[in-house]
Order: structure tokens, then C-alpha cells, then sequence
């Protein structure tokens, strides 16, 4: 293996599946007689490229920290409320994405907002929602903020809060008020 001019064709994808493959072999004791021909790939191959999404890390992160509230929260109430669907429901309504993190708002889908990343819940009619919402005018660093209750998912939140807690205490009475059940 002489250079990275050997990777010069390739793009990002198969570059970062020859890391991964290489990393694999290393890990493995059983190849350990492929291991000088990994390291001498690892070696060689050009650095990853840098992240080309817009944004600073401070943008990433605003969005990021509220998907992770979120997710800390969908797991929190899993161990007290029953969110599984009422029993003969033909559609079942999930509380978070297939993936276990907070679902994606087709506001954001549609480019109508930056972010929409919400969990909710269904019992019968009722709906109990929290999402954190930013629009797209507003500043990645320092913009968004929390909703409760959105039921019409193509007009934005009348009420915002800008307060995490505000907005789950708020979420955690809308699911105690719609009767969903809690464990034990």
C-alpha cells in the first residue's frame, strides 16, 4: 500500500467503509494475520472530511442537547406511565420514533421550520405532545423553544416555553389528564 493515491477515486462513503473494515480487523484476535495490512490501511487512508452541514458547533449542539432531553425524558416516562397503545387500537400511535429517539415534525419535513423534534402520546382523541420547535428565521445558537399540546401539525405553536422544565411538567399533567395509566 503506497499513499493515499490509492484512495483517490473513492468517495466519502466507501472511505469511511474501508475505516470501518479495518477497525473490524483489528478488533478481531482471530485476524490477527491481517492486522500489519489493516494498520498500513488505517495509515494510509486520508483523514475523514470534515462535517459540510452549515451550522457551527454550537448550532449542532442546541438541537442536539434538546433531542437528548427528549430522548432522556421518553425513557423516564416509560418507567412510570403505561405508553403502550390501548389494546384493539388498529393504528397504533408510537411515543417516540422507530429509532427510540423523538420523532421528526412534518414541519420540519417540509422545510417549514429548522427543527421539529416532539414525542406524543394518544388515548382515544386526545393527544399529549412536547416538542422542541426553532424557526428559520430564528438564530441556531440561541433560538427555539418548547411545546405542549400542539394538536395541528400544519400551523406552529400559539404558546412556546422557553423552559425544558416548564414544558415537561406541563406534558407530564396532559398525560396524567388524558388517563393515561401508570406502571405498578
Amino acid at each position: 500500500m503506497s499513499g493515499s493515491s490509492n484512495y483517490a477515486g473513492k468517495d466519502k462513503a466507501e472511505l469511511a467503509n474501508l475505516r470501518a473494515n479495518a477497525e473490524r480487523i483489528l478488533a478481531d484476535p482471530k485476524r490477527s494475520k491481517l492486522h500489519a495490512q489493516a494498520r498500513a490501511m488505517l495509515e494510509n487512508l486520508p483523514p475523514p472530511p470534515a462535517p459540510t452541514r452549515g451550522g457551527s458547533a454550537a448550532a449542532a449542539t442546541a438541537t442536539t442537547a434538546a433531542v437528548e432531553q427528549l430522548t432522556a425524558l421518553a425513557t423516564e416516562l416509560a418507567g412510570i406511565f403505561n405508553l403502550a397503545p390501548p389494546e384493539g387500537t388498529s393504528q397504533p400511535h408510537k411515543f417516540t420514533g422507530s429509532d427510540g429517539k423523538p420523532k421528526v415534525g412534518g414541519r420540519q419535513r417540509s422545510k417549514a421550520v429548522a427543527v421539529d423534534r416532539y414525542l406524543s402520546h394518544r388515548r382515544g382523541d386526545a393527544i399529549a405532545a412536547i416538542g422542541f420547535l426553532r424557526r428559520l428565521d430564528e438564530e441556531a445558537e440561541t433560538g427555539g423553544a418548547w411545546y405542549v399540546d400542539q394538536q395541528n401539525a400544519d400551523t406552529l405553536p400559539a404558546k412556546l416555553e422557553d423552559s425544558f422544565e416548564a414544558a415537561r411538567d406541563a406534558f407530564v399533567k396532559r398525560l396524567e389528564a388524558i388517563g393515561t395509566p401508570r406502571k405498578g
